[in-house]
Order: C-alpha cells, then sequence, then structure tokens
C-alpha cells in the first residue's frame, strides 16, 4: 500500500501496467480498473470500476451517477464472464489509447435512479423495475501527472506475499487526470468537463481484509492534484502516504497526515480537515466537504456460516486550499466488526 520504497522494494511502473496482467493462481486475483470525473461547475460527476476475478469466473461491473439535483444513479452487475483481452463488462469499457497518458471510457445501460444515494442502504429494495432508466455515457481522460504507485516486491524480487487473509493492493496505481464527454440519463443529457482519477491494482483482493482506510483523491486544476491515503493494515501498521503534484514536474511524496471528520447520525461523513506535509517541507490545510454519498456494501459469506462485512462510503466532495477550491472523491471504508454490533472500525479508531 506504500509506494514510497520506506517500507518494501517496489517495482516502478511501465507503460504495459495499464493493460491486464497474467493472472495469479490465487482464487482472489482480480485486475480493478477505477475511474472517477466531477464537474464542479455543473455539480454534476461520477465513477465507474470494472474489476476482472478471472479464477473466480466473473467480473465486477459498477457505475455510480451524481447528478445535479440531488439524485444519484446507481448500476452494478457481475457477469459469468471475464475479457483476458480487453476490460469491459456488462456494457462498460474501458480503452487505452496511449498508456499513461489518455484512456477512454464508453457505457451503455439501464442505471437506477434514486431520490439520494441513502436508497443504496438496500439496493435490493432500490433497484426496481420503475427506476430504472438507459443510460450512455462516453468520456475522454487525459494525465495531468504521472502515474504514482507500482508492485510491492519480496526479499527476493518476486512478488510480494501479503499473507493470507491480508490480501489488498499488493500491486497499484494512481493518476490525476483532466476529462471531458457527454452524459446522457434517460431523455436528459449534458457536456461535462472536469477533473479526476484513474486507479488501477492487480493482485489478490478481498475488501474485508483490512479494519479501514481513508482515500483523497482531489484536483484543483492541471497544476495541483493530491491523492492521499490513511490506512490501517491487517497487520496493525498504520500508514499514511499519497502524492501532491505542484506543477513542479514531478510528484511530492505526502506525510505526516492528519484527519478530523465530521459524521451526521447514519454515520455518513458529511465533512473533514485534512493536513499533511510534502517531501519538500511544504504544510497544506484541507477543508473537504461532502456533495453527495452512496454507501456501497461488500459482503462475504464465511466457511462458518458467517457474514464479514465492509462498507464503502462513496463521497463526491469540494476540497478548499485557501482560496482554491477543487473537486473530486473521498473514500471510507469500514470493516464492520461483528463481535460489536457491525460497529465500523474506522469510525471507532477516531477517523
Amino acid at each position: 500500500m506504500d509506494y514510497s520504497g520506506r517500507y518494501r522494494p517496489v517495482r516502478l511502473l511501465r507503460p504495459e501496467d495499464d493493460f491486464n496482467h497474467p493472472v495469479e493462481a490465487h482464487p482472489f486475483f482480480n485486475e480493478s480498473r477505477y475511474v472517477h470525473l466531477i464537474d464542479g461547475r455543473q455539480r454534476i460527476g461520477g465513477w465507474f470500476r470494472i474489476g476482472q476475478r478471472a479464477n473466480q469466473g466473473l467480473s465486477e461491473m459498477t457505475v455510480c451517477l451524481y447528478l445535479p439535483d440531488g439524485r444519484v444513479g446507481f448500476m452494478f452487475a457481475k457477469p459469468g464472464t471475464v475479457s483476458q483481452d480487453g476490460v469491459e463488462a456488462a456494457g462498460l469499457r474501458f480503452d487505452f489509447d496511449q498508456p499513461m497518458q489518455r484512456s477512454r471510457l464508453h457505457y451503455a445501460g439501464p442505471v437506477h435512479v434514486m431520490a439520494d444515494g441513502a436508497a443504496m442502504e438496500n439496493p435490493r429494495a432500490a433497484f426496481t423495475p420503475q427506476s430504472q432508466v438507459d443510460a450512455e455515457i462516453a468520456l475522454v481522460f487525459e494525465a495531468v501527472a504521472p502515474a504514482h504507485g507500482g508492485e510491492l516486491l519480496g526479499d527476493e524480487g518476486e512478488p510480494f506475499d501479503e499473507g493470507e487473509g491480508r490480501y489488498f493492493a499488493r500491486a497499484h496505481y494512481d493518476q490525476s487526470v483532466r476529462g471531458q464527454g457527454t452524459l446522457r440519463v434517460g431523455e436528459t443529457s449534458w457536456e461535462i468537463a472536469g477533473h479526476g482519477l484513474r486507479d488501477h491494482s492487480w493482485g489478490p483482493r478481498l475488501w474485508q481484509a483490512i479494519p479501514w482506510y481513508r482515500w483523497f483523491p482531489c484536483t484543483f486544476d492541471d497544476g495541483l492534484a493530491m491523492c492521499v491515503i490513511v490506512v490501517q493494515k491487517g497487520d496493525g501498521e498504520l500508514l499514511e502516504t499519497g502524492y501532491v503534484h505542484d506543477g513542479s514536474g514531478r510528484l511530492r511524496h505526502v506525510h505526516s497526515v492528519r484527519l478530523q471528520t465530521r459524521y451526521d447520525a447514519r454515520s455518513y461523513p458529511t465533512g473533514f480537515s485534512l493536513s499533511f506535509e510534502n517531501g519538500v517541507g511544504q504544510q497544506y490545510d484541507i477543508e473537504g466537504e461532502v456533495l453527495a454519498s452512496v454507501p456501497c456494501r461488500h459482503w462475504r459469506k464465511l466457511p462458518d456460516g458467517r457474514t464479514d462485512k465492509a462498507r464503502i462510503m462513496e463521497c463526491m466532495t469540494r476540497y478548499r486550499l485557501g482560496e482554491r477550491v477543487g473537486f473530486g472523491m473521498a473514500e471510507y471504508l469500514d470493516h464492520q466488526d461483528s463481535a460489536d454490533g457491525d460497529a465500523f472500525e474506522g469510525i471507532r479508531a477516531g477517523r
């Protein structure tokens, strides 16, 4: 989870890492891609994900849209096919025109439109024939910063074994981007333009492998972007890392992260204060305001019949750094402690 080289050897990124990697033997091997785009001027945005689980014989596809009037469009599918040559699932496709530089996204299919994201507390009730409309999305993304990440290696240079039950993101990168395109939901269409972030990981993954993380990707403009993460790892180590793109031509490593989150009565984050330093000693003090949020659940049946649960809050967020305003996401993952009434472990830890 840390690619500064402080904790483990790292294989640096190559252009071909944009494409699929050889499938490994582990049953939970997952090649996962995510991208979001926020148009702050129109207060519209969305995030999109494909996870390819070849050894389980299925893919995961998610489309989540934040509409200007506060409604949310959402679609999730698990088709029983995995494309080895491309990245597509259930109507969503990613294409890579110039690796690590330019990519495209296209979706054609249904979304369920809900009054707000809280309806996703019970997806089965929210996904009705009446809520479903056709959608089409076509977006183009261009890099505004180098990709940040790599693949963690063992002491002999082999892919690092995170340990049974701790598999999460052995190989991973993030990249700040700008994007534009069209978004149609039902009979309404928008031309959108803004900024976002691409995310790609490969290797074994269990969503419940870590107690919690907090992830803050934001782009203010082409010359200022950041991606900060705080992780409570499964081995007990607290990790605070990330990058700042400040227009200097290189990424600055992030450290000394301090976070204070504000929650409502439902344990949804409503905002946060985030501070950190970069690699040359500059201090960043940021205020985040959640504009819309969607709870996503990841549940796994254990051999003894219990359900292992994690919740991810996906929050479209306005960021303020002094007088500068940017838009991005804030992602809050919490493993739920079944021995303590499904308490959210990150909230319990004061984060």
